[in-house]
């Protein structure tokens, strides 16, 4: 089970994830979407800078598009250029809806997928009893239990993925994004590469309008 869920360059001590480690408020004049997407930036590019180019492009709505979480740590182990980021099959899929969007009372859900589902029945909760009682739609909401958000950014990713309007994320690296996270505390896009809490809600987000 997770222990501690935060980035080792964090000094504030967080607690586990079944009581929630709170983000960091956002900074002056940044949406709680933009302060994410810092907090990822600074921690997965640290070494190259080259998702911060990413971060810093105006105007893009899906930071991610095309991108999956190994191609995006690929990338900057080998110290790549945002242009040279490419996504391997059909033409990029960019139109993912935010956890506000699923979590809107008259909000159709994809099929293999419904509000009233408990959350355990399409995610693994071994390690997390209390979120036995949410459903999926109180997850999309913000659920008490899910401080972090991390819940809340997977459950709108499945929804995305599930209902065709982002094509570059795989539902089994949905699925294990949120096993590693909730049973070691992080998740490994490529090995090596721990991404915490705040660096897994700043990638989803980056891969939502």
């Amino acid at each position: 089970m997770a222990t501690e869920d935060r980035h080792p360059s964090d000094t504030n001590p967080a607690p586990t994830p079944e009581g929630g480690d709170q983000p960091a408020a956002p900074a002056s004049g940044l949406s709680a979407k933009g302060a994410s997407r810092r907090r990822f930036a600074r921690a997965g590019a640290g070494a190259t800078g080259v998702l911060l180019t990413l971060y810093s492009q105006p105007g893009m709505a899906c930071t991610y598009c095309g991108i999956s979480p190994s191609a995006a740590m690929s990338a900057i182990g080998q110290n790549k250029q945002i242009g040279t980021l490419s996504h391997k099959g059909p033409a990029a899929v960019c139109n993912g809806q935010p956890p506000s969007y699923w979590a809107g009372q008259y909000t159709r859900w994809p099929a293999g997928c419904s509000k009233t589902d408990a959350f355990h029945r399409h995610f693994s909760c071994a390690t997390f009893s209390n979120w036995y009682t949410e459903t999926c739609n109180s997850v999309a909401a913000g659920a008490s239990c899910d401080a972090s958000r991390v819940g809340q950014y997977i459950m709108a990713a499945y929804l995305n993925v599930l209902s065709g309007r982002v094509n570059f994320i795989s539902i089994e690296s949905i699925k294990a994004a949120w096993t590693e996270w909730s049973t070691k505390g992080y998740y490994e896009p490529i090995a090596g590469q721990k991404w915490y809490a705040n660096d897994i809600v700043g990638y989803l987000a980056g891969t939502m309008d």
